[in-house]
């Protein structure tokens, strides 16, 4: 009989102990909302954190005060507002080709941007999407790469947008692009992989498909210099 009322008292100490445990556990929990998210209500918090999402933008690595001190040194002439307001650009008219679901209007870039949009619109099928309100919160110089041949310049950007896909809810977007930029310094010397580079012939507007050309095959226009001279988009990415 002693050995039943003192296994029930162990019992009952067991399940006061673990109750308060609980209690515990939930007060800190409770605190932890309630420093964070304003709230002690799990359900509110998540919610709050949504919205706390979806308002602000994604943050960026910067390496701009040393790359722009490199980039000066060997393009003193460029305007580094110019090159940002390219990457911008061609955000805006990466996603309006998803949207439009063609890649007509992107005969300024290689064909490793318009293989993306073709890669989406794949992904996207049947569906409509639309990416509305697109604005551009930021962009600086990620990173700043040279070697004999090529100069990069990697913008990154912050970026907001709406995004509706078939009848879902328009939804607030906080996304991140990165667009690379790049001058060739050596045609000769750039590697295989780098060739395409949406580059145009000025004359006609026919593409020009190797760095080596010295002039077009289509209006025999000399564009070998212009080639050198120009800095042009290469990629994007989200990331």
């Amino acid at each position: 009989m002693n050995g039943v009322i003192v296994s029930l008292v162990i019992i009952v100490v067991l399940l006061v102990i673990i109750v308060v445990f609980i209690c515990y556990l939930r007060d800190m929990f409770g605190d932890f909302l309630q420093k964070y998210f304003g709230t002690r209500d799990l359900k509110d918090a998540i919610t709050r954190s949504e919205i706390e999402a979806e308002n602000t933008p994604k943050s960026l690595s910067s390496m701009e005060t040393l790359s722009l001190s490199s980039i000066k040194k060997d393009f003193p002439d460029l305007n580094i507002n110019e090159l940002k307001s390219m990457a911008e650009n061609t955000i805006t008219n990466y996603l309006d080709a998803i949207e439009k679901k063609s890649t007509k209007d992107l005969t300024k870039y290689n064909d490793t941007i318009k293989g993306l949009v073709s890669s989406k619109i794949q992904d996207i099928g049947d569906k409509n999407v639309s990416y509305d309100s697109i604005k551009i919160h930021k962009t600086v110089i990620n990173r700043y790469e040279k070697n004999k041949s090529i100069a990069t310049i990697y913008m990154a950007s912050s970026v907001e947008y709406y995004y509706k896909e078939g009848n879902d809810s328009r939804k607030k977007i906080q996304d991140r692009f990165l667009v690379e930029i790049v001058y060739v310094i050596d045609a000769n010397l750039v590697e295989d992989d780098k060739k395409l580079l949406g580059l145009n012939c000025p004359n006609c507007g026919a593409p020009i498909s190797t760095l080596g050309e010295k002039h077009c095959k289509y209006c025999n226009t000399g564009i070998k210099d212009i080639v050198k001279r120009t800095w042009v988009i290469n990629n994007i990415k989200e990331y």
